[in-house]
């Protein structure tokens, strides 16, 4: 197991992921101001909001350094090592998420362990579907699509803008459990788009 979190560089992804969220509760109220298409004004995003899209693409990028064909061919079980290392790197999230919440009495942190979570999902389902040069910068588009076309009127967030939505919102909740889930299951369980046609070439 060792040679394989070395190959992808994991305890980088980690220690980034780890930095990212404990920096979220200094952020405070910092905004990124990004224009809105459809609310009519211009709208702040909260930078907690849109930070866990680093971690998430820089962990994407960590799956993705070894090709999949050796993933595929290895005879350890390496499948379980890449559900093993998104589940931890999501728990991890979650748990530093939980802890801030409490100490800073402020859910901006379980927030953007909520939209780690999500947008590393939308990465995995993404590349596997494209290639996995369009995980990561799916993830990094999520964020700012969402508030360009996200937002009604008056700057209240669509039920489908899940990223922008507060902590407790059960909708974005369900949103991030499931993209997970299904990016997991699709990363481990199903060849690549790509990789299916090189071996089929």
């Amino acid at each position: 197991m060792n040679w394989w979190h070395r190959a992808h560089n994991t305890p980088l992804a980690v220690v980034v992921l780890t930095a990212t969220m404990l920096a979220v509760p200094l952020l405070g109220g910092s905004a990124v101001p990004i224009p809105s298409l459809l609310a009519g004004m211009s709208a702040g995003i909260p930078v907690a909001l849109v930070l866990p899209a680093v971690p998430a693409a820089l962990t994407l990028q960590a799956l993705n350094r070894v090709p999949r064909v050796y993933d595929t061919t290895a005879v350890r079980p390496v499948t379980s090592y890449r559900a093993g290392m998104l589940a931890t790197t999501a728990l991890i999230a979650v748990a530093i998420g939980l802890a801030a919440t409490y100490v800073a009495d402020s859910s901006m942190a379980l927030a953007a362990a909520r939209n780690f979570v999500g947008y590393l999902g939308i990465g995995l389902i993404v590349q596997q579907l494209l290639g996995h040069l369009y995980g990561p910068l799916a993830v990094t588009l999520v964020p700012v699509l969402c508030a360009l076309i996200g937002l009604a009127p008056g700057g209240r967030p669509y039920p489908w803008t899940w990223p922008l939505h507060q902590a407790p919102s059960a909708i974005a909740a369900t949103a991030s459990l499931l993209l997970i889930t299904s990016g997991t299951a699709a990363a481990s369980f199903f060849t690549p788009r790509g990789a299916a046609r090189r071996a089929s070439n």
